[in-house]
């Protein structure tokens, strides 16, 4: 079995492989009637503890309802009906970490020109602290290595990698205690000649995916740096990575709250959104990931910190205070 979507050409596209699939759970497409409210979404919290209650109640303190999409944003043009955490437990079984699965690897694909890329110590740092789970770095290996077809494209005479090829070869390169591995590289990415790109594209269940940060970059599109163009790119590039990896443990887009699971349709709209998880996306990676809430909370803030994401360094540490008030 076989179940695919296949997004916009301007974002990621994301290949679910598997026949555990259950299309209500993915997508939301069984299930008929209105909208669950954001309450029924989070599910019942009555039989958590205390310190699980303060992280995944509604909390208008911390977390907006989804906006009123614009004209030509995500949930304009595309009909979802979300994914509520019920729906999540039911594939649990199929989605979350084996015992001997205990690490995501991140290999990056050509250069990452410092000063220009996004550091990929950084990128490690922060996929550690939002996943929870020990994230390795690997050797870069040479484009000219890399056995994927290439294209030069458009007007814009910008190389593009085709993914559908980095797809196939990337479980290959998967060690035993794998959960999953993200390639990374700052060329453009096609995933066939019909398309003419896309922020990157992934497997569900395989655990495999590939993502370019070319176009986070402001001078792909012909724009000056300036002294907060590397903050810029590392947290649109943080952003992606944890969007798509959370996609990878089986997170559908969120409709419920402004959140970073949201679907995005162009880079506006994503600099829009949060770079953290409404409590509907964060209990399902907490059922997936099982990291420990507080701990995770607080390895965010250090990074946010260090890497001066003031907004939400600020949230972290409220969150982190009502947590600590709730044990």
């Amino acid at each position: 079995m076989k179940f695919s979507v296949r997004l916009p050409m301007y974002l990621c596209a994301v290949t679910f492989l598997g026949c555990f699939i259950v299309p209500a759970i993915f997508g939301g497409i069984v299930r008929s009637g209105p909208l669950p409210t954001r309450e029924q979404a989070i599910g019942d919290l009555t039989q958590e503890t205390p310190l699980e209650r303060a992280a995944f109640e509604e909390d208008a303190a911390f977390f907006k309802p989804i906006r009123k999409p614009d004209s030509g944003d995500w949930l304009a043009e595309q009909d979802e009906v979300g994914q509520i955490v019920e729906e999540y437990r039911l594939a649990l079984s199929a989605l979350k970490p084996s015992p001997e699965q205990k690490a995501l690897y991140i290999l990056p694909l050509g250069q990452f020109r410092s000063g220009v890329a996004p550091s990929l110590a950084k990128l490690r740092e922060f996929s550690a602290a939002f996943f929870g789970m020990d994230t390795r770095l690997l050797g870069a290996v040479p484009l000219e290595k890399v056995p994927a077809k290439r294209r030069i494209f458009g007007t814009s005479r910008k190389l593009q990698l085709c993914t559908t090829d980095i797809l196939q070869w990337l479980p290959g390169k998967k060690s035993r205690d794998a959960y999953s591995i993200i390639a990374v590289t700052m060329e453009d990415l096609y995933p066939d000649e019909a398309w003419n790109f896309v922020y990157g594209e992934a497997t569900l269940h395989g655990g495999a995916g590939v993502f370019s940060f070319a176009r986070y970059d402001p001078a792909f599109y012909g724009e000056k740096s300036n002294d907060q163009t590397s903050a810029l790119i590392l947290l649109r590039s943080c952003k992606v990575l944890a969007h798509e990896t959370g996609h990878m443990f089986g997170l559908m887009h969120c409709v419920f709250f402004e959140c970073l699971m949201n679907g995005s349709n162009h880079l506006k709209e994503s600099d829009s959104q949060p770079i953290h998880l409404c409590p509907v996306c964060l209990r399902k990676l907490q059922l997936g990931a099982g990291f420990d809430l507080l701990k995770r909370e607080e390895a965010l803030l250090k990074f946010y910190e260090a890497n001066g994401i003031k907004e939400e360094a600020a949230w972290s540490r409220r969150r982190i205070e009502k947590m600590r008030a709730a044990k």
